[in-house]
């Protein structure tokens, strides 16, 4: 459409769009060279965020895996001394009828009669092993009762033969599990029909070798019988003497302190103060401050480098600004206004940073990824962050060549003649 003689002139959206276009295909090298650093900044920028996210995944998920996996019920010794069974019968049940507990089980060490003695062989006139009657097994508590659900409780796993289990419970059966420490003080490698342990001259069938005990790794330098044939060879538990039966109860990640304050309930509604529950230490201060601290050196990071980008996006609109004196000047000749040539400046300031943002998160992304990958992690990349990159990159490289944009267009139409 012709503009009449003497009518203002007009500089619509998609011709500003089609001339920026045209200036970033028409000098690609230049292009290129500008919009690199611009790219890159995006690039680093877009990887902080998504480290951080990564970063901060990782630290709850180590941390979580620390927090209390179980509590520890006890009689509270605030009175007299406690019965020698201060619990009712069902009292796993009832812990394990509660939401968020997987596994309860009682447990207590056996006071053997001085002097305590674990041997392989029996040991003649209660004097000490020596000879072939082996040496004696190490640990501040040689010798655990214990019921099933406690063995589930604590996560013992068996690297010989099998744990004992409610029938053996239910029968007193003396048989016991050896901890791959205390077999290896005792001699004993291999489990046979006639593994056995002595526990004061007291003969114990050895079924298993515990290997491993998630939640009580004293149980690897103890020996282990159920508690029903500790109560019919030693007889109950002596609270006076410090043997009082405690229940530890395997609880879900973050139920621990929901448990700790519901178990006495759960035990004794008419009486729960009897009951004092102990909950380990929680990493949750400790994680949330870890990951405060890497999100704050991660963002200063970036914002630090989102800096730099815009400084070279504002020295690349400087200079096209001033150099580029004669071409603005000629456009104001043949009658384009000072906003047109703005605006001029502006659309390609914009595209190029546009175009640097879509390559620089891209690259950004593939960062991120690269890096989980190599750690073994899983990405975390939160899309509302990187999806507006681009945009964002592009209307900031715009703000910042606002400053240039209008120096370009108070450029005099005589500036034409200087090229």
């Amino acid at each position: 459409m012709t503009t009449p003689a003497g009518a203002p002139t007009r500089l619509r959206w998609r011709d500003a769009a089609a001339e920026a276009a045209a200036f970033v295909v028409g000098r690609p090298l230049r292009v290129t060279l500008a919009g690199l650093g611009t790219a890159l900044v995006t690039a680093w920028f877009v990887a902080i965020l998504g480290l951080i996210s990564t970063t901060g995944g990782q630290v709850a998920s180590a941390f979580t895996a620390r927090l209390a996996s179980h509590v520890l019920l006890v009689p509270a010794r605030t009175g007299p001394v406690p019965a020698a069974w201060p619990y009712p019968p069902d009292v796993e049940q009832r812990l394990r009828s509660l939401h968020g507990v997987r596994q309860a089980g009682v447990f207590w060490p056996v006071d053997l009669p001085r002097p305590a003695q674990v041997t392989r062989l029996p040991v003649s006139g209660g004097g000490p092993a020596a000879g072939p009657a082996g040496p004696a097994a190490p640990g501040a508590d040689p010798v655990i009762a214990a019921t099933p659900g406690f063995l589930a409780a604590a996560g013992v796993m068996v690297s010989q033969g099998r744990l004992f289990d409610d029938w053996d419970q239910s029968r007193a059966a003396r048989v016991c599990l050896l901890g791959a420490a205390a077999a290896r003080s005792l001699g004993v490698t291999v489990l046979g029909p006639r593994s056995a342990v002595y526990l004061n001259s007291v003969r114990c069938s050895v079924i298993g070798i515990i290997g491993g005990a998630a939640r009580w790794p004293a149980l690897l330098r103890s020996v282990v019988l159920p508690t029903s044939a500790a109560i019919a060879i030693f007889g109950p538990p002596e609270p006076a003497a410090g043997a009082a039966p405690a229940v530890l109860i395997q609880v879900r990640a973050g139920a621990a302190a929901v448990v700790a304050r519901q178990a006495p309930f759960a035990v004794s509604p008419q009486r729960p103060g009897r009951y004092a529950v102990r909950v380990p230490a929680s990493p949750r201060r400790l994680a949330a401050g870890v990951e405060g601290l890497l999100t704050g050196l991660f963002r200063v990071t970036g914002w630090t480098s989102l800096g730099i980008g815009l400084a070279s996006v504002l020295a690349l609109a400087w200079t096209s600004a001033v150099g580029r004196g004669p071409e603005f000047g000629l456009r104001r000749a043949v009658g384009a206004r000072r906003r047109h040539i703005a605006m001029h400046l502006l659309g390609e300031v914009g595209l190029l940073g546009l175009l640097a943002g879509l390559v620089g998160a891209s690259a950004g992304v593939a960062v991120v990824v690269l890096t989980a990958w190599a750690r073994g992690w899983p990405p975390v990349i939160a899309a509302q962050l990187v999806l507006p990159a681009p945009l964002a990159v592009a209307a900031t490289a715009m703000a910042a060549g606002l400053v240039p944009a209008l120096y370009a267009a108070r450029t005099p139409p005589a500036r034409a003649l200087d090229g």
